[in-house]
């Protein structure tokens, strides 16, 4: 498993259209470890049977409503002599359902489906969100300690230094104090970032079984491929979003055809059989039974019409905010690439400028203030390179996961 750590990037193969487009993405997890953690993850479980159930409803409202209902009854006739008889009737009904009422119980039942598998894509979504960012939470926690306990090793050099100097007269011991004041400074900072980590941990590990990899260190983050129009379209046809709001559409629509259908009742048929008349008089017939329509029926079919429209509207809505959140998840992992950017430039040369610092301190070149002072900004540099990496990774992911580019795998388990 480890080698997959030493890949600093996957490809993900597109098609759109007639071209096919390369997406490169910088690894943080690797795919099969991602997937086999999503598959156990109660989350996903729990949206895997809200699914299950939901094509149990769709079943139900696709089967007709109505069963066949049996009758039977048994009398007796006492006309005062000695003989009785034994008389019986038996039927067998059943309302039928007109053939525009069926088509449109079909069309509610495929519009539940459609809705159901989106509801489960958009959980998986979630559920994927929320292993990345815990994954990236600790990933960053770490990168911030490991980035501390690398100062506090420079701040103890630096004390070195002034030590020496002390002992061969070069230096005041103030100077030492307040090198070892930086370096219990460092230690505190360093601490705090331990117990950071500790906490990201705990909580990754409670939800994941994250002690059987091992973690990279944060890549570097890529600049995003494509333009706007590219991330939008991509955006807007793989969402979950709009495909619900669609499918609530298609449901109000087809809820509205039922209700217009409905203004004619279901009728009921049936056969029936029966003895009379001390067993002389045998019955066969047929009977049909039809409720007279009211105007309730024609006030549902009103809301029903309303409700389409309301769905409808909601459909704009939603494909309007998308293209929204698709415009600015694209502006924000390109604008977070560029600033990664810059913070890596002057995190670099504040790293220089901290090193020929100390070199020119332990000559006697520079004073101890100055060291100081160079070795703070570089931490701080180094720091605001680190948050711009994290922001870079999160924001580009973030853009993958609207555009379906990341850990994917066929929506109905």
């Amino acid at each position: 498993m480890k080698w997959l750590f030493l890949l600093t990037s996957a490809l993900w193969t597109l098609v759109s259209g007639a071209e096919e487009t390369l997406i490169e993405a910088p690894i943080v997890l690797p795919t099969p470890v991602a997937l086999r953690w999503l598959a156990a993850d109660p989350a996903l479980l729990s949206a895997q049977s809200a699914l299950l159930a939901a094509k149990a409803e769709a079943g139900q409202l696709a089967a007709s409503p109505y069963e066949w209902t049996s009758r039977y009854s048994r009398q007796q006739r006492d006309d005062g002599s000695s003989q009785k008889s034994n008389e019986w009737n038996f039927a067998l009904e059943r309302t039928l359902r007109l053939p525009a009422k069926r088509r449109a119980d079909q069309a509610g039942s495929s519009a539940t489906l459609s809705a159901a598998e989106a509801r489960f894509s958009l959980a998986r979504r979630q559920a994927t969100e929320a292993l990345l960012g815990s994954w990236l939470d600790w990933l960053a926690a770490r990168s911030s300690k490991d980035l501390l306990v690398q100062q506090q090793h420079f701040a103890q050099e630096s004390l070195d230094a002034v030590s020496q100097r002390v002992r061969s007269g070069d230096a005041a011991a103030l100077e030492q104090r307040l090198a070892k004041a930086d370096v219990a400074d460092i230690q505190r900072s360093a601490s705090a970032a331990a117990t950071t980590e500790l906490t990201a941990w705990e909580k990754l590990s409670a939800r994941y079984p994250a002690h059987e990899v091992t973690a990279p260190q944060l890549p570097d983050p890529l600049a995003v491929p494509q333009d706007a129009a590219w991330w939008q379209a991509r955006i807007l046809a793989a969402s979950d979003v709009l495909v619900i709001a669609q499918a609530e559409q298609a449901q109000a629509d087809a809820a509205a055809q039922r209700a217009q259908a409905g203004r004619i009742p279901d009728p009921t048929v049936g056969v029936f059989t029966g003895r009379e008349a001390y067993g002389n008089e045998k019955i066969v017939g047929v009977s049909i039974s039809m409720p007279l329509p009211g105007t309730r029926r024609r006030l549902q079919l009103q809301q029903q019409l309303a409700q389409a429209e309301v769905a409808r509207q909601r459909v704009d809505i939603s494909r309007r905010e998308l293209t929204g959140v698709a415009r600015a998840a694209f502006s924000a992992a390109q604008g977070n690439f560029l600033r990664w950017q810059f913070a890596n430039s002057a995190a670099a040369a504040m790293a220089e400028n901290a090193h020929l610092a100390q070199k020119a301190y332990s000559l006697g070149e520079q004073d101890l203030q100055t060291l100081l002072l160079a070795r703070r900004q570089a931490l701080s540099a180094a720091a605001a390179e680190q948050q711009a990496r994290v922001d870079a990774l999160r924001a580009y992911y973030a853009l993958l996961l609207d555009a379906k580019l990341l850990w994917e795998v066929p929506v109905v388990p």
